[in-house]
C-alpha cells in the first residue's frame, strides 16, 4: 500500500468520489420521506436512520481500508463497504416497492448504487490479483486461485467446445 505517501489519496478513487455523491443523494432522498409508511403505516425514523448509516458505511470503510498497511486489510474494508452499499441498495428498493420518498431521486439512487457497486467489485478484484501477482497472499490461498483459473479455463473451454459440436450437427 501506498497509503503512507499520500495519506488522503483515497480522495482520488472514482469510488470514494461516486460514494460521497450518493450519500449527499441518500440524505436528499431520506428528506423526502413521509412520517410513515403509506403501505404499513409503520413510522420511518428507522428507515431512515439505517440507510443515512449504510451510506456513511461506504464512504468510512473505502477510507479506513486506503490507510491500512496491506492490500488484504484494504480488500477486506473494501468488502465492509460493498457489504453496505448492497444494504442501502435494497433499501431503496424497498422504497420502490412501497413507493416511499421522491421518485426520481429514489430511481437515481438505486442507479448509482448499482454502478458503485460495480466499480468496487472491479477494485475489489483488481486488488485481489494484485496480490496474487505480487505473492502477497498464503500459498494456499494462491493455489486455490491456480485451481480456480485452471477450472475456469477448462470450463471456458468445454463450452466452447460444445457449441463447435452444437454447430457441426446442425449443419
Amino acid at each position: 500500500m501506498l497509503s503512507h505517501i499520500n495519506p488522503l489519496g483515497y480522495r482520488q478513487l472514482l469510488t470514494w468520489k461516486q460514494a460521497n455523491v450518493l450519500f449527499e443523494l441518500t440524505e436528499k432522498f431520506c428528506a423526502t420521506f413521509p412520517i410513515r409508511n403509506p403501505e404499513t403505516g409503520q413510522y420511518l425514523t428507522d428507515l431512515k436512520d439505517q440507510m443515512i448509516r449504510s451510506v456513511r458505511s461506504v464512504v468510512r470503510n473505502i477510507e479506513e481500508g486506503y490507510s491500512r498497511t496491506s492490500t488484504k486489510e484494504y480488500i477486506s474494508f473494501l468488502g465492509f463497504s460493498l457489504g453496505s452499499l448492497k444494504e442501502l441498495i435494497g433499501d431503496f428498493r424497498y422504497c420502490q416497492k412501497d413507493n416511499i420518498g421522491d421518485t426520481e431521486i429514489r430511481s437515481k439512487g438505486i442507479q448509482m448504487g448499482v454502478g458503485e457497486a460495480k466499480m468496487l467489485n472491479k477494485q475489489l478484484k483488481s486488488l485481489q490479483k494484485k496480490t496474487f501477482t505480487e505473492k502477497t497472499v498464503s500459498q494456499n490461498e494462491m493455489a486455490r486461485r491456480s485451481l480456480d483459473l485452471a477450472k475456469k479455463r477448462e470450463e471456458d473451454f468445454d463450452r466452447r467446445l460444445k457449441n463447435i459440436l452444437e454447430k457441426n450437427r446442425h449443419e
